[in-house]
């Protein structure tokens, strides 16, 4: 891949940072009528402002913003086990070059919050908020609790702390996956990848435990390469009359069906899109990823994407606290918009901090000590 398609996918991730934010900061306030009006029938209109909520839902639809990532992590695992030796100190490198790329910032995130949880937070429900807001922080923080969060026992904390375990999941079973794509054809990875997410509705679902299922998703991202000739002849005038179609077919498949039903179609959809991105030299569709503010939100998109939950959390929960007399009811839809605004701003602040003294010098202590292990 091209310095100029890696950065696309740099400005991709800042993107689908921004997404998630989005849609977690559209999720806090109780609609009324609706437990879930985004679901809603999008052909039917009930009010201006529960319409301007699906639009917004729509447009900041997490689900997709995960898939993507999965892909994506695929792709890039794909390609760094594609420079390393499989040998004893290769592999060993590689875990350990990931564990300390990941590990130090979620650390650091789940450490504030143990923090904040024990300096006199104490967990209560607003009648103005969501069921999915009251759901969160309704546990006490232990020392126990803290150590099943940290080793990902369970995924209480952060909002999104949950997609990290099945990276890490994914992380280390992915040797195993690239020693079968060198092997395979191009044919025979589609069926592997169909195999997968087969399994993932069967034997895979496991109940409690469904990081398993999302495999499917990451082989997917790791066969990539392969359809690199494939992807780069799609006639670019096709890509363009069919990129409006398509991606509202994207952000809408899960909404339509379910969550399961809606990742496939997502997964479809989202390998073609980075396919493009990575090996297409005739469409200029996706150069706005190069853009300024997508390189900067891409630079800071890991910290990004653990700390906005958080701050999110706080200022709804001061919000609802000591302003319980806003007109929540009549005007969520501008209080929403609020809410993302202001906590996006905030946790792209703390996110630059992060990763400048955690995220950086975590990322190079890592290749430091890869080195080393392989030289041994």
């Amino acid at each position: 891949m091209s310095n100029e398609r890696y950065t696309k996918l740099d400005g991709l991730r800042g993107l689908l940072s921004v997404i998630v934010a989005l849609n977690h900061s559209f999720l806090v306030i109780a609609i009324p009528s609706y437990a879930n009006v985004w679901g809603q029938n999008y052909l039917e209109f009930y009010d201006l402002q529960s319409k301007l909520q699906q639009v917004f839902m729509l447009l900041g639809n997490g689900g997709v913003a995960v898939t993507l990532f999965f892909i994506l992590s695929g792709l890039v695992l794909g390609q760094s086990l594609s420079r390393i030796e499989f040998s004893t100190r290769g592999l060993t490198s590689f875990y350990t070059k990931r564990i300390l790329r990941l590990y130090p910032v979620y650390a650091f995130v789940i450490l504030l919050i143990a923090v904040y949880m024990k300096l006199g937070f104490a967990y209560q429900t607003f009648p103005m908020a969501s069921a999915w807001y009251n759901w969160w922080m309704n546990f006490d923080m232990t020392l126990k609790e803290f150590i099943y969060n940290f080793f990902f026992i369970h995924t209480y904390l952060g909002g999104v702390t949950w997609t990290l375990r099945v990276i890490l999941i994914a992380s280390f079973i992915f040797p195993a996956f690239y020693l079968i794509y060198r092997k395979t054809t191009p044919f025979l990875d589609l069926l592997i990848t169909v195999g997968l997410l087969v399994a993932g509705f069967t034997v895979l679902n496991i109940p409690d435990f469904r990081d398993l299922r999302y495999l499917y998703m990451f082989y997917a991202g790791l066969c990539l390469p392969k359809f690199k000739s494939f992807l780069a002849d799609l006639p670019p005038r096709a890509i363009s009359l069919l990129a409006t179609p398509v991606t509202l077919a994207l952000l809408a498949s899960r909404y339509v069906t379910d969550e399961y039903i809606g990742g496939v179609v997502e997964t479809v959809i989202g390998w073609f899109i980075i396919g493009i991105i990575v090996y297409s030299n005739k469409t200029r569709l996706f150069d706005f990823l190069n853009k300024q503010i997508f390189q900067f939100l891409g630079k800071i998109s890991y910290s990004l994407y653990l700390i906005h939950f958080s701050i999110l959390y706080i200022l709804a929960r001061l919000m609802f606290a000591f302003l319980p007399n806003l007109p929540y009811a009549s005007h969520y839809i501008t209080l929403h918009s609020l809410l993302f605004g202001l906590s996006l701003l905030i946790a792209v602040y703390i996110s630059v901090f992060v990763h400048r003294f955690v995220e950086q010098p975590s990322s190079t202590l890592a290749n430091t000590i890869g080195q080393k292990i392989v030289k041994k």
